[in-house]
């Protein structure tokens, strides 16, 4: 009889970019001006799969792959080839497994698409973010709004049923009024799967700098607040459901399996620079998460020396994890069951982990649902709550009442 196998994600970050945005605080490495070393990032990807995936070759199975970044689709269709073969020689893909590579709408990357999906990839996510061509620009985008639809467009040929891209609202100048045409045009072309952001201003950025400086003005509050909504209103409008915080699909094949897994709290692993990891160690059952050094080359450097590029590795401690659960959970509209929160609290429930009283005010106010099912007991935001969920989980949770 087959032992069934713990699911696990993989996360590969590929942090070379040809550009960088103002907005964004991820780690990323702009391209060398020699060009970048292919052979040279894939070595070091695939000598730190292996020391992150052996341990756990006997008891995990993938269930995901999510090449990010920086600009994954500037790597050589080869390269990712080597390593989604390499990953599955070490810890066996389901399958159904889901391995999705993210895409920048420029040409070059988009010829490749077909070389791509020869490679293993079967899920293709667009980094679209505006139509509006002064606004990309601004931010230090190369590509056009009309470039960014005939990416999508090109994409569902090679993928289709398995394409998503990303918009952003709440850009400097960005009205209400432009932001739904935007969007009701961003539709007509997507697919089955869209993420819907609101722009944030990260410690760090050239953006942040900007904002802090007042060279960049975004819209007012009240204003991002109407579009989140208006956002909700025009997706459901084109059949897609509002399914987690930032993520809609057309039904819930549809939904991303790689993003999920976090939410429900699964393991994933993470190769490459600045990538997170959260497992249960098979050695001795202890909760574990890890970060890789952010720093390309220091990154490189430790990878051909140790096999590894590991900044930092810890315990989780209990309620560590029961927190996580529910801040993860709560990004869904499905909320978490109960079922689901005692696995990861030794058997305690939620409503003798959680802060009753709020959650029962907060019920009322129509923010949040508890609901007791034949099986289990469920907490869940509603679209309301979807909205305010971070100022939710302050309330809740037990760093703000007394729990034993």
């Amino acid at each position: 009889m087959l032992l069934s196998k713990t699911p696990v994600s993989l996360y590969v970050h590929w942090p070379y970019c040809t550009f960088l945005c103002k907005f964004c605080a991820f780690a990323k490495a702009r391209v060398p001006k020699h060009g970048i070393d292919h052979d040279r990032i894939t070595n070091a990807l695939l000598r730190e799969l292996q020391t992150t995936l052996t341990p756990h070759r006997r008891d995990k199975q993938l269930r995901s792959i999510y090449f990010g970044g920086g600009t994954p689709s500037l790597a050589r269709p080869k390269d990712i080839a080597r390593i989604i073969e390499q990953a599955h020689a070490l810890v066996p893909l389901a399958l159904d497994a889901e391995i999705t590579l993210e895409s920048n709408p420029t040409l070059a990357e988009v010829s490749k698409m077909r070389e791509f999906r020869a490679a293993g990839i079967n899920r293709c996510s667009i980094g679209v973010q505006t139509l509006d061509d002064a606004t990309l620009a601004s931010m230090g985008r190369l590509h056009r709004g009309i470039d960014g639809l005939a990416a999508v467009d090109r994409a569902r040929d090679v993928f289709p049923g398995r394409v998503t891209f990303d918009m952003i609202f709440g850009f400097a100048g960005q009205t209400l009024q432009r932001w739904e045409n935007e969007l009701e045009t961003a539709l007509d072309h997507a697919d089955r799967h869209i993420s819907v952001y609101q722009l944030t201003v990260e410690p760090g950025t050239p953006l942040s700098r900007d904002h802090l400086l007042r060279r960049v003005v975004l819209p007012e509050d009240d204003v991002q607040t109407q579009m989140y909504e208006r956002a909700v209103e025009i997706c459901a409008l084109h059949g897609f459901r509002h399914y987690e915080v930032s993520s809609y699909a057309a039904d819930a094949d549809a939904e991303s399996k790689h993003n999920r897994g976090y939410w429900l709290g699964q393991q994933y692993l993470g190769v490459g620079p600045s990538a997170h990891s959260r497992f249960v160690d098979p050695a001795n059952g202890q909760r574990v998460r890890s970060v890789r050094i952010p720093d390309t080359k220091r990154w490189l450097q430790s990878c051909e020396s140790m096999g590894h590029g590991t900044a930092s590795e810890t315990s989780v401690g209990g309620l560590e994890a029961m927190q996580e659960a529910v801040v993860l959970g709560l990004r869904m509209a499905e909320g978490i069951e109960d079922r689901r929160f005692r696995d990861v609290s030794g058997g305690r429930s939620l409503d003798r982990f959680l802060c009753m009283d709020r959650v029962r005010q907060l019920a009322e106010q129509g923010y949040l649902t508890w609901s007791q099912g034949p099986d289990s007991a469920c907490l869940a935001p509603t679209e309301r709550g979807l909205q305010v969920v971070d100022s939710i989980l302050v309330d809740i949770i037990p760093d703000h009442c007394k729990w034993e």
